[in-house]
């Protein structure tokens, strides 16, 4: 296997990237989090934040105290990347145990797909629009895209978010621009204030969650494209090019969508877009249109990434006798492209029900999983991990650990009472006006309980580990 770092197609998987191919630099993540992140997805949350009757400010300032705090976690997982050099998923095996980690990897795998079919749908709205095609053939040509995209792998998609990055920023600095200068939209700022029932404690709460859920979506794969950069890259410097690069993006669209939305009201996100983009030529309409495409196909690649990486994981859990090359990696990247195509294809129906309890669901178990996980690396091992050994079912981090899963489902249940969700609305979420702030308790709970049983329970949590992976190195 060639062991030039400048590699075009991808060889490696869940193994340990040797000192060898390290490479890029701590900004590269700026532009892939930038690149990624600046996309209709992202800006169809901003549209649900603007729930109808609410103050447009106030969600503008929910969806601003949501990123600048939801990102947060995202960059400290990102932070990890460069320190252990293997994706952020494996990395659970050291909380939840060699077999354990398959629960919360099962989870994740759930949340790529889920991401993708909803992804996949608004990309095909824009192709549909630009060749005159069916959605289910505009979702079948991103799906291949960006199939082509992740076979090719960690550097391609860095590049191409990089000069998506600038594309996308020409774009949206015009659709800015006219909704702050062009009639109606200059006028927004009156409306908006002048909207009636101002303060909304349940909206404002739901304008906060959905920006945390955007950012905080993406702490289970970050460290994924972070594990590639040399070792010596520092915890700042990684942690703040991923935090900067996702919370500028986020606020952005988030704020694009409800703007549009507050003058153009619709369920379909991209209608306000063609009103707006129209009012300069159908050229850049067409330009528009691309932008939202290839903005899908951006973060979709990611998803199907993703979602590789933690099939593949789970599978060597149990047959670890896999070694990484690319037919193994396209033996897991096709079926996941297609079980994620499919259930694009199938969800077109009633598109914005769907994503936002999706997204309602998904907060609830991905919160405690991160706060776990963090406490882990930040608070208790300090970084020191033995790296052969989250790899090995016999090692020193067991097979399961019920100090990881008490915290988990203990934060679970504390959850309950705050969720609002499709299937159920616990009482302190009714008195909230509906609001869901589950995540937060979810955030403390796991992370405290796990801090306080581990420190009790597993004795030399803190001891040194033999390898060259520790926190206090950088």
């Amino acid at each position: 296997m060639s062991q030039d770092k400048n590699f075009l197609i991808e060889t490696h998987s869940i193994d340990f990237i040797p000192h060898e191919l390290r490479h890029g630099k701590t900004s590269d993540l700026f532009f892939l989090w930038f690149g990624a992140n600046t996309q209709m997805a992202v800006i169809t949350t901003g549209i649900m934040a603007m729930v109808p009757g609410f103050n447009l400010w106030w969600a503008v300032i929910g969806i601003i105290i949501g990123t600048l705090f939801g990102s947060i976690f995202m960059a400290y997982h990102s932070a990890q990347g460069p320190h252990l050099g293997i994706p952020q998923m494996i990395q659970s095996r050291a909380q939840f145990g060699y077999y354990g980690a398959t629960i919360p990897l099962i989870m994740v795998v759930l949340m790529y797909l889920g991401w993708f079919g909803a992804g996949a749908v608004i990309g095909a709205e824009a192709i549909s629009q630009l060749f005159h095609v069916s959605v289910s053939a505009g979702i079948i040509i991103s799906s291949i895209a960006d199939l082509l995209l992740v076979l090719a792998g960690y550097n391609l998609i860095h590049k191409f978010n990089r000069v998506m990055s600038y594309f996308f920023s020409v774009i949206f600095l015009v659709i800015t621009a006219l909704l702050i200068f062009d009639h109606p939209f200059s006028q927004l700022h009156h409306v908006a204030i002048a909207a009636p029932g101002s303060f909304q404690l349940g909206s404002f709460l739901i304008a906060i969650s959905l920006a945390v859920i955007n950012t905080l979506g993406y702490a289970p794969y970050v460290a994924d494209y972070s594990r590639y950069l040399p070792e010596k890259s520092t915890i700042p410097s990684t942690f703040w090019y991923s935090y900067i690069g996702v919370s500028i993006s986020n606020i952005w669209m988030m704020i694009i969508g409800a703007v549009v939305e507050h003058a153009y009201p619709n369920s379909n996100p991209i209608t306000g877009f063609v009103v707006l983009s129209n009012r300069i030529g159908p050229w850049f309409n067409v330009l528009v249109l691309i932008a939202i495409a290839l903005g899908i196909v951006s973060i979709n690649a990611l998803n199907i990434y993703g979602g590789f990486i933690s099939s593949l994981t789970i599978v060597s859990t149990f047959f670890n006798k896999m070694k990484s090359s690319f037919t193994l990696r396209a033996r897991f990247i096709i079926p996941i492209t297609i079980i994620g195509t499919i259930l694009g294809i199938l969800s077109q129906g009633s598109f914005l029900n769907n994503f936002m309890n999706f997204l309602s669901v998904l907060i609830d178990f991905l919160a405690p999983w991160t706060a776990i996980n963090l406490t882990d690396y930040y608070l208790l091992r300090r970084g020191k991990y033995d790296i052969d050994a989250i790899f090995n079912p016999n090692g020193m981090y067991g097979k399961i650990s019920w100090v990881a899963f008490t915290a988990y489902f203990g934060a679970f249940i504390l959850e309950i009472p705050f969720m609002n969700t499709p299937i159920y609305e616990g009482p302190i979420a009714k008195a909230l006006q509906n609001a869901d702030i589950s995540w937060i308790i979810g955030l403390v709970a796991a992370g405290i309980s796990y801090w306080f049983l581990s420190k009790k329970y597993q004795e030399g949590i803190n001891a040194y580990l033999p390898t060259q992976h520790s926190v206090q190195d950088k």
